[in-house]
């Protein structure tokens, strides 16, 4: 998820250089943070939860999340070893499990509700998705998945392996090169840098 909005998924974000202007003091900290791990800082990170939000809203990862997987207005809620995100979903990316329950074309996004599972062992991320909810029909986790793991592997594809895809069904997968380990915390998720 997305994932959102998850710690490998931030840490991975495309940051070459820091934000010239940052939008405002959060996203322009959080940019920051991430871009001190790109850059070989050997310090731990701690994203705050409102940072975490204001990187999903930003002008970089927002158009991922809107034109991979059809979700928008994203924010996240942090809880040991899980991320709560709300957002809308473009329910047609879901037409062929909601069938005659899919809204007409050119219906409004949905409100979407998705439970993740987020955690390390060594040096690999397990991300589950656990729930996830579209205009308040709780569907099979691994419909949503589907639905969005493609921005999860956009935004994750320069940073893994060749061949290493991420999955939101529990299977492991490899953390992106500049991270060595994260934990998601109560309001924040923790980035330790891989050593250089």
């Amino acid at each position: 998820m997305i994932l959102l909005t998850a710690a490998p998924m931030l840490a991975a974000a495309p940051v070459s250089q820091p934000p010239a202007v940052p939008p405002d003091a959060v996203e322009g900290g959080a940019w920051l943070k991430i871009f001190g791990i790109v850059s070989g800082a050997p310090d731990p990170v701690v994203l705050s939860e409102a940072e975490v939000n204001a990187l999903l809203g930003s002008a970089q990862l927002a158009p991922i999340f809107a034109e991979r997987a059809g979700l928008t207005g994203m924010e996240a809620r942090l809880l040991p070893d899980e991320v709560h995100l709300r957002g809308r979903m473009d329910a047609s990316r879901l037409a062929a499990a909601l069938g005659p329950l899919v809204p007409p074309a050119g219906s409004p996004a949905q409100p979407v509700e998705l439970v993740l599972r987020l955690r390390e062992a060594g040096g690999l991320a397990e991300a589950t998705l656990l729930r996830g909810t579209v205009a308040g029909m709780e569907l099979p986790p691994l419909v949503i998945a589907d639905a969005v793991a493609e921005a999860v592997a956009v935004i994750l594809a320069a940073q893994l392996p060749d061949g290493a895809r991420p999955s939101l069904d529990g299977t492991p997968f490899p953390l992106p090169d500049k991270i060595e380990r994260f934990e998601v915390r109560s309001g924040e998720i923790l980035l330790q840098p891989a050593a250089p």
